[in-house]
């Protein structure tokens, strides 16, 4: 614990430069620093943080590398593990090559155990050997040399004339690359178009569409069910005074913004503006169902039960407003128009409930 904290220490609150040329520590070796430069040879395990890290040395044991720039052009007698965001690694891993990187290159390498990459920008040329199997996620790879096995998952890639894979190819990119006859010949090849992640499932259009339309239904399905006086105030209004409704919509969505600022400018008013903006971007959401409805209503015009109308109007209105903002070009204007009415029916109905029970000397 003491040589962690120790390490963490230094790797925040140093700014070294270190030339290791020897390698008589304990059992394992840290060095940390702003540049750091090891080589010789090297008989324990090496881990190395830092900006700017140089191995060319001789590892006996694994050599871990983490920093921004590392170049990796020595030898390792075992695995190498390097993570960093601009990586070159060149000269002989006797056993297994880990790396995460931005952006790798690997030129006149020689790797005798398996090797996995990451890294979205991946260059390697025809100098480079592996004995047994490499993993490659990418986005963009140009590739050659020499394999065992190789498997890729990528967008774009491009294989070197020269590359040369004794026994099994796999590729998952975009588009089915071009290999050399003579490695098509020689190997297996499979190739698999990409494979919709679950990630990609759970946010494509069709989950979002889904989400929007269930979204704005399930409020007032409970508003039918605890408040059906109010959500049938607000529908009837829109209704019978839509034009009204719009210009009142209008006002209010160019005063209320003013009227915030203004008051969260104030010291006093700071607050009370925090917790109106909390109510007024909330509102701003659910006031387009109140548009659905009405316009599902509208479609529904002629079933005489107002339940039932107004609860069939719900999914009915809403289903056409989730497709209708789904249309590039005019979605955002269809969002406008249906917050603008439902905006202006919320505020102009319970303004006049406010008025009507003060008249009343309810309040």
């Amino acid at each position: 614990m003491k040589k962690i904290l120790a390490l963490l220490f230094l790797l925040f609150f140093s700014n070294l430069y270190a030339d290791v040329e020897t390698a008589n520590f304990g059992i394992e070796d840290f060095f940390t620093g702003e540049e750091l430069k090891m080589q010789h040879n090297l008989k324990n395990n090496i881990l190395s943080i830092g900006n700017k890290l140089n191995f060319n040395g001789t590892s006996m044991e694994d050599v871990v590398l983490l920093g921004i720039n590392v170049n990796f052009s020595g030898s390792s007698k075992k695995d190498v593990y390097i993570a960093g965001d601009s990586v070159s690694i060149s000269g002989k891993i006797n056993g297994n090559l880990r790396v995460i990187a931005r952006s790798l290159e690997m030129r006149n390498l020689a790797v005798g155990g398996n090797v996995n990459i990451m890294a979205p920008e991946i260059s390697i040329l025809d100098d480079v050997k592996a004995n047994h199997a490499a993993k490659i996620w990418s986005r963009n790879i140009q590739i050659g040399g020499a394999y065992d096995s190789l498997y890729i998952r990528t967008r774009n890639i491009i294989f070197s004339k020269n590359i040369d894979i004794k026994n099994k190819v796999f590729v998952q990119s975009k588009e089915k690359p071009a290999i050399p006859l003579k490695v098509l010949e020689r190997c297996d090849f499979t190739y698999q178009p990409p494979v919709p992640r679950p990630a990609q499932v759970f946010f494509s259009s069709k989950f979002i569409k889904m989400y929007s339309f269930l979204g704005l239904c399930f409020p007032f399905v409970l508003m039918i069910i605890f408040t059906p006086r109010i959500l049938n105030e607000i529908i009837d209004i829109i209704e019978k005074k839509p034009v009204r409704i719009f210009f009142t919509g209008i006002l209010l969505l160019i005063a209320v913004p003013l009227i915030l600022v203004f008051l969260m400018i104030t010291l006093v008013g700071a607050p009370l503006g925090l917790i109106f903006l909390t109510f007024y971007v909330s509102l701003l959401y659910l006031c387009r169902g109140f548009t659905c409805i009405a316009l599902g209503r509208l479609i529904l015009w002629k079933l005489k039960r107002e339940k039932i109308r107004t609860i069939l109007g719900i999914f009915v209105g809403t289903g056409i407003f989730v497709l209708l903002t789904s249309i590039p070009k005019i979605g955002y204007l269809i969002q406008l128009l249906f917050l603008i009415i439902g905006f202006g029916g919320v505020a102009y109905g319970r303004a006049r409930m406010f008025f009507k029970m003060r008249k009343e000397n309810l309040i």
